[in-house]
């Protein structure tokens, strides 16, 4: 069996993944396919169950860390993505018993546990969030049945008031906006984990911005009738025009829960984290969350005032 086809007809099924979890699932297969073709002696095609074999996998792990996509090595975290999806499939397939070309049995893998990088989240500031919108707000066209203006500065204005994943606001639908109580539910089915739903409140200028543009109660407020994945090449020249380092839309999820949290709010909560471990290492911005250092507690070293550093000129040069 092609592991594209565990995915697709029996993975993706059982566990009710959603479309984006599908597509994210078929780029970590494309990228084994393309390690397979490189290796000396294999027959030039997609992977299947024959192809879950521990040094293989470890092989396709250590090729994937080396590869450079659009001028930069790939992340520690993308690699670390690449190996849950695989695992998560190897791990299906053994435990459905399904068998190899040979008739073997899938064995279940025996991976040595891989070492997590964590580095510190940078988010986008409030004027960088305030500059994309307004660069926004300036967009020609239509996306779908609406100015292109509107859809955009509506949807950054919302990823940043809710703090909810892109994944989710593109599936919400006007039956779900409250526009006169300025309020958003998110269903559980539209979210990550589609575990419990989520009310989110939004500010009186975006309830009236929804207003201008508010369609039935099926409809999508956000339809995008382009490729999947263009929404992100979209962002990257909002960024770009606004001045501001592309992030992609998860860096304004951490906006959200940064400036929640610099204000003394429950940044785990506004997210719909039940650990708040998960904000704290992998969501909050140092430079917006501004939390205390160890030194802001330790006792001077000094006695006196404390002088101002200033480099001397022949050791910098």
């Amino acid at each position: 069996m092609l592991l594209r086809t565990l995915l697709h007809e029996r993975y993706a099924v059982l566990k009710s993944l959603s479309e984006r979890s599908v597509e994210v699932y078929a780029i970590t297969l494309l990228w084994f396919d393309r390690y397979l073709a490189t290796r000396e002696g294999r027959a030039t095609g997609p992977g299947t169950l024959d192809d879950l074999d521990d040094l293989v996998v470890a092989g396709f792990l250590r090729w994937r860390a080396t590869q450079v996509v659009r001028g930069r090595r790939v992340s520690p975290a993308t690699v670390a993505k690449d190996r849950v999806q695989l695992l998560s499939l190897w791990t299906f397939a053994a435990r459905k018993r399904m068998k190899t070309s040979a008739g073997d049995v899938i064995e279940f893998p025996s991976l040595p546990q891989a070492k997590t990088v964590h580095r510190v989240p940078v988010a986008y500031t409030l004027d960088e969030v305030r500059g994309m919108i307004a660069i926004a707000r300036t967009r020609t066209g239509h996306t779908g049945p609406v100015p292109s203006s509107w859809w955009w500065s509506t949807i950054l204005g919302a990823a940043f008031v809710t703090g909810e994943r892109i994944g989710a606001l593109r599936q919400l639908r006007w039956g779900q906006v409250d526009l006169a109580r300025r309020r958003i539910v998110f269903l559980a089915e539209t979210r990550k984990g589609g575990r419990a739903d989520a009310v989110r409140s939004i500010t009186p200028a975006l309830a009236r911005e929804l207003a201008a543009h508010a369609g039935p109660p099926d409809e999508l407020v956000w339809p995008w009738p382009r490729k999947p994945l263009s929404i992100y090449a979209s962002l990257k020249k909002i960024a770009l025009r606004a001045g501001v380092k592309p992030r992609g839309f998860h860096a304004i999820r951490k906006s959200s829960a940064s400036y929640v949290a610099a204000a003394g709010g429950d940044a785990s909560a506004h997210l719909g984290h039940g650990d708040p471990s998960i904000a704290r290492d992998h969501y909050l911005d140092p430079r917006i969350v501004q939390e205390p250092a160890g030194l802001d507690f330790l006792p001077r070293l000094d006695d006196g005032e404390e002088a101002e550093f200033v480099p001397d000129p022949e050791e910098a040069a």
